[in-house]
């Protein structure tokens, strides 16, 4: 019962006659599925409207959004006498935001060494609505496990992908494992009866690899002052380096 367009035609014969009184039918509607008959033409107002139950104009489950209606208009008040003339429809069935992304997984693995920076894994999503539109595009927040901001997540504008990044260089020696909780929601808000699930949500367990490091002196630089013809043996400074791999038995010489 949605009115879809209105369809109007003109007659050049005088409009208090029948000559110019005009009559419209759809003669042919391309393509015929889900039904070959989704729509029904007013004969005389000419407004095209929807004769289905919505559940068939599913966009996700149609072959194609778009139908084309050969739409006849007849005058002599639609007699088989009167003249016609023909004009087409296209009618194109727009998405809306009813399926909300979910993770391919609930757990997501990641390894990275400490020190470096960059993307350690992309987190994938299916969404079934219109690709490349608000309703299909991604966006993802680090919602827990996320205190020292050393991590941020981007969308791929391609795949729609989460590119899940260390930002700040992580330290082995403070902490070798991490777990973020990361959501992703659409561009577009969902329509009112549609909610986002426990599949919008996913856990990236991440292990951090331990790479040797070099020690590190302490003070850096150091000053030393001493007075001048000071006896061969004397000592000048000790010096003080300690190794940050606390976790790795190693000598420094």
């Amino acid at each position: 019962g949605t009115t879809v367009m209105r369809m109007t035609a003109f007659d050049a014969d005088d409009s208090s006659t029948d000559n110019a009184l005009l009559r419209y039918n759809i003669l042919k509607q391309t393509p015929t599925k889900p039904s070959p008959n989704m729509f029904y033409i007013d004969p005389e107002k000419g407004d095209i409207v929807t004769v289905v139950s919505p559940v068939l104009l599913d966009r996700e489950t149609m072959e194609t959004p778009k139908y084309e209606l050969v739409i006849e208009a007849k005058d002599m008040g639609g007699l088989d006498v009167g003249l016609t003339g023909t004009a087409t429809a296209t009618i194109l069935i727009d998405d809306k935001n009813d399926h909300p992304p979910e993770f391919t997984k609930k757990e997501f693995q990641a390894t990275v060494k400490e020190g470096v920076t960059g993307v350690i894994v992309n987190l994938t999503v299916g969404d079934r609505d219109d690709p490349a539109t608000g309703a299909w595009r991604a966006v993802y927040t680090i919602i827990n496990g996320n205190p020292g901001q050393s991590f941020e997540i981007h969308t791929n504008p391609q795949t729609n992908e989460g590119m899940l990044s260390v930002v700040k260089p992580l330290d082995y020696e403070i902490s070798a494992f991490h777990t973020l909780l990361i959501k992703v929601e659409n561009e577009d808000p969902l329509i009112p009866d549609i909610a986002y699930g426990p599949s919008s949500t996913a856990t990236v367990q991440i292990t951090v690899e331990d790479v040797n490091e070099g020690p590190v002196f302490h003070p850096n630089p150091m000053t030393v002052t001493k007075q001048e013809n000071i006896p061969i043996g004397s000592v000048v400074l000790t010096v003080n380096a300690t190794d940050p791999d606390t976790l790795q038995h190693q000598t420094i010489r």
